[in-house]
């Protein structure tokens, strides 16, 4: 075990105080549960402050007098955005962090975070205080009104649904075990969110006993079962005209081992509503983000780590057609209603089921390399048709307004191929070019709005010479707390580009509507209910309050222009830019 022992002194009751007041030296739960976050890897602890963080704020404070190792704290001003990038923050490093917020009441701002993390499987460990227990007689009692008006019986109660596991500290003492427990759930597969809740009484106890740190371990999964394999190599080396969705990759992140495994055996692969690039856009078999005409005609669908392969409403594989589903967990057990067939279970490390799959096919006696060649020239044919559909779209969409396509496009000749990139339905990632890995990341499917921005901030922390855009419409940059977003690139120097994709309405309240009522009178009115966000806010006047580059742009053949200025101001002056992008879809 990685151990780091922790001297201090004992004491009780009125010799605590007195400890407290004389500076002596002690170790407070505060100071455990801080100590133990940092020697499980957590760099950030991501805080929204409240009455229930003087033990907190007290611990960091001593922390040049006690040579204790802690996070580094980041005062964050809304507790979504907390959440937005602790989760952005992991999606480059694949490193998880952690978030502190006040009580039930900071726990509710931070939930719809929570519930994004969960449905993207992305480790954070959420913490808020407890209003305190007693009302007095103890460290840390109740001195606010609001230490009764916040008070629940079960505050966890709140997020339990969506956390893998939830715990209430009981005593200082159990700081170190309850943080290695809680780190271990977290990133053990598949991985997401936990939460604890962190009475003020607990935080200010002083231990009674000596404390060692340690390394927590994660359970990760291995290969899928042999029998298993073997049955889905079966399938693959007798399908005619099989077909890969892919929305998150293998978890690897790389695009490794998957790009050569499909391009081995010329299987096409669709990154439908893919939160994650899961191919190079320049990939043989890379198809785009529309499997539709594909999945008609499959007769094996091979679906990896996909909650939504594709939906049945709208599409479905034809009758015969066999499903093979690759995850940590592929029947989504946390759904509660997923009614997708498969005949294939692969359970295990996605990379790993991969290669087995791959080693399994390599001499499979089904296999008939000549079929691969004449599908690889189909592929090739097809992918040049969607390609050129695809020109054709960017060109008409120059005008004013402009086409996602079209913005999309100019984005893609601007950024640094390293450049990474949040969208939140915002770009048409088929008219953009993606080369690198972890370089494409879309809102989780739980569909929380005003994540992209929050995001694109972690990632810059996580890498702070990186260059980082956030494309959002403009209803998702209203709820990304844009005030509390532009403030903390100011404060942290974190030179993300902003563009707002604005058509002046909740497209997919919208779409959705249309879709459900395409002959409806909704659809055929002027202005559709619910749906407008007239008058449109002056995005530019909210970043330049921050000090950042704003500039709007209406015309088309003007937006090239713009991308090249504010990036410069982003990569030379490392100053955080906007630019307002009127669009229409």
């Amino acid at each position: 075990m990685d151990a780091e022992r922790t001297q201090h002194s004992l004491g009780s009751g009125a010799d605590r105080k007195a400890d407290r007041e004389s500076g002596s030296d002690f170790l407070s739960g505060a100071e455990a549960f801080l100590s133990q976050l940092k020697a499980s890897g957590v760099e950030y602890l991501f805080s929204n402050a409240g009455t229930d963080f003087p033990p907190i704020i007290e611990a960091f404070a001593r922390a040049s007098t006690t040579q204790l190792s802690f996070p580094t704290p980041l005062l964050v001003s809304h507790e979504a955005v907390a959440m937005g990038m602790a989760h952005g923050f992991y999606l480059v490093t694949g490193r998880l962090q952690a978030v502190m917020v006040h009580v039930n009441v900071g726990l509710a701002n931070a939930t719809m975070g929570i519930i994004n993390a969960a449905s993207d499987n992305v480790p954070v460990i959420v913490c808020s205080g407890r209003t305190p227990i007693t009302e007095t007689g103890r460290a840390g009692s109740r001195t606010t009104p609001i230490h009764w008006g916040q008070e629940m019986r079960d505050q966890a109660a709140m997020v339990r649904e969506i956390v893998k596991w939830d715990y209430e500290l009981r005593y200082g003492d159990q700081a170190i075990d309850v943080v290695s427990r809680a780190v271990s759930l977290a990133t053990s597969d598949p991985p997401g969110p936990v939460y604890l809740s962190l009475p003020r009484e607990a935080l200010a106890e002083v231990s009674t006993s000596d404390v060692r740190t340690r390394k927590p371990v994660a359970a990760e999964l291995g290969r899928p079962l042999k029998d298993a394999i073997e049955k889905a190599a079966e399938l693959l080396a007798n399908a005619k005209f099989p077909l890969v969705i892919a929305q998150r990759g293998t978890g690897s992140g790389d695009f490794e081992p998957l790009s050569e495994f499909v391009d081995r055996y010329a299987l096409p692969t669709c990154e439908f509503w893919a939160t994650r690039n899961s191919l190079s856009t320049s990939h043989p078999m890379h198809l785009g983000r529309d499997p539709t005409d594909w999945l008609r005609g499959a007769d094996v669908v091979l679906v990896m780590d996909s909650m939504v392969p594709w939906i049945p409403d709208q599409v479905a594989p034809p009758s015969g057609c066999k499903a093979i589903a690759i995850g940590s967990d592929p029947l989504f057990s946390r759904v509660p209603m997923r009614g997708y067939p498969f005949d294939v279970l692969l359970t295990g490390s996605p990379a790993e089921a991969v290669r087995a799959l791959d080693e399994a096919l390599a001499t499979h006696k089904d296999l008939d390399r000549a079929q691969i060649s004449e599908r690889r020239r189909g592929v090739h044919a097809r992918r040049d048709a969607i390609r050129q559909q695809i020109r054709s779209r960017i060109e008409a969409g120059s005008g004013s307004p402009m086409s996602p396509a079209w913005v999309s496009h100019c984005i893609s000749q601007a950024k640094a191929p390293s450049a990474v990139v949040f969208s939140e339905l915002a770009c048409e990632p088929a008219a953009m070019t993606f080369e690198k890995p972890r370089t494409l990341f879309t809102v989780p499917q739980a569909g929380g709005l005003g994540w992209a921005l929050p995001a694109a901030l972690g990632a810059q922390l996580a890498d702070p010479i990186s260059e980082v855009i956030a494309c959002v419409g403009d209803g998702s940059y209203i709820f990304s707390n844009p005030v509390a977003c532009h403030h903390m690139a100011s404060a942290h120097r974190l030179p993300v580009l902003t563009i707002v994709f604005n058509n002046g309405i909740w497209n997919a309240v919208r779409r959705a509507t249309v879709g459900m009522y395409p002959d409806g009178a909704a659809a055929q009115a002027n202005k559709m209910p619910l749906t407008s966000l007239e008058p449109s806010p002056d995005c530019c006047g909210i970043a330049r309050a921050h000090g950042a580059y704003a500039e709007r742009v209406e015309q088309g053949e003007e937006l090239p222009g713009a991308l090249e200025r504010a990036l410069e101001q982003v990569r030379t002056s490392r100053l955080q830019a906007l630019l307002e992008v009127m669009v229409s879809y």
